[in-house]
């Protein structure tokens, strides 16, 4: 089974990726999908993702990924990407909930209109440049806006085409990512999709995983949230008998805090202050806090750390005092 790592935006940048590979990956994930690229009239990139994309950060087999509902801007940035820095696999978003990427119909919005997708999806793929330079193209999918009658209409659509992979989240926009994955939509799409297809969404614990297992037993899964949240996850995910896997939680305990010194310290050596790194490891605790027993004490006074040693200090003193726990079940808050 291949296990890819999701794009989220603002965590699983290069610094986080790495960190990952290092400390947990270690040549367990095939596949590490960069948050999205999103092309503007200026036809260049942003410094923060001409970073994330930089060949100097990339030594793991990163995927870049475009959020556009404009086929001339993503061949613009696939002839970028693969001449400047040599990718030849791009995956296009059509699946992020976001209210300010719906109104735009990127994301899930480009769901609301088939029609218009199968348009985009056409010019995409017929371009002489994608097809000259063989690059793949890949999609990242939800089932729908509103509800998942749309999904068999929007499939038909991706079936007309010659795709990398469809990974499929089998939720609707509405949905963003709480209640229950549809089952049905993703096995209709194991039974009727032309292309490969990879299983996406609610996998946090060992339980999750079993469960999509005995449902699907897919070729293929994306894990974000529960990698992030979980880093350690990913040993359950590989295992050749995942039910009776033996964690070692202190381990996985020890390499958390490496790997979020890591990503502290890369992330220090590019933002102005330790305000603006703290800020941003906020984001990491937001998840990380749910796989320990309850340390809210201890996640609060690493939020309110105003500089590096009072971070640092705070940060000692959870990883010390806290336990990883193998929940049977995580529940996020309602923000996420």
């Amino acid at each position: 089974m291949k296990v890819y790592m999701a794009p989220m935006e603002g965590l699983t940048d290069y610094m986080f990726r790495n960190a990952y590979d290092e400390f947990f990956g270690r040549g367990k994930i095939d596949k590490y999908f960069m948050p999205f690229i999103s092309p503007n009239q200026t036809e260049k990139f942003l410094a923060k993702e001409m970073r994330d994309i930089s060949r100097d950060n990339n030594h793991i087999n990163s995927i870049p990924q475009v959020m556009t509902n404009n086929s001339s801007d993503f061949i613009w940035t696939a002839r970028m990407l693969y001449d400047q820095f040599g990718y030849d696999e791009i995956n296009l978003n059509a699946g992020c909930p976001s209210g300010t990427v719906v109104s735009k119909d990127k994301g899930s919005g480009m769901l609301k209109n088939p029609d218009t997708l199968e348009r985009i999806l056409y010019e995409i793929l017929s371009d002489n440049y994608i097809i000259d330079n063989h690059i793949k193209v890949s999609v990242k999918t939800r089932i729908g806006v509103e509800t998942p009658d749309e999904w068999e209409r929007i499939l038909a659509v991706y079936n007309k085409f010659t795709l990398e992979e469809l990974i499929i989240h089998p939720r609707v926009r509405t949905d963003y990512y709480r209640g229950d994955i549809n089952k049905e939509a993703f096995a209709l799409a194991l039974k009727e999709s032309h292309n490969p297809v990879c299983y996406n969404g609610g996998l946090f614990t060992r339980r999750d995983f079993l469960n999509v297992i005995d449902d699907f037993n897919p070729d293929c899964i994306m894990a974000g949230r529960g990698l992030v949240a979980d880093p350690g996850l990913i040993n359950v995910l590989v295992s050749d008998n995942p039910a009776d896997y033996v964690r070692n939680l202190d381990e996985d305990r020890r390499n958390m805090k490496l790997l979020h010194n890591r990503v502290y310290e890369e992330r220090l050596k590019i933002m102005s202050g330790d305000k603006h790194a703290i800020h941003r490891m906020k984001e990491m605790w937001c998840y990380m806090e749910y796989a320990f027993a309850d340390c809210r004490k201890e996640v609060k006074d690493s939020q309110k750390a105003q500089n590096m040693n009072a971070y640092k200090d705070a940060v000692n003193v959870f990883f010390t005092n806290c336990k990883l726990e193998e929940k049977p079940y995580i529940t996020f808050s309602k923000k996420f």
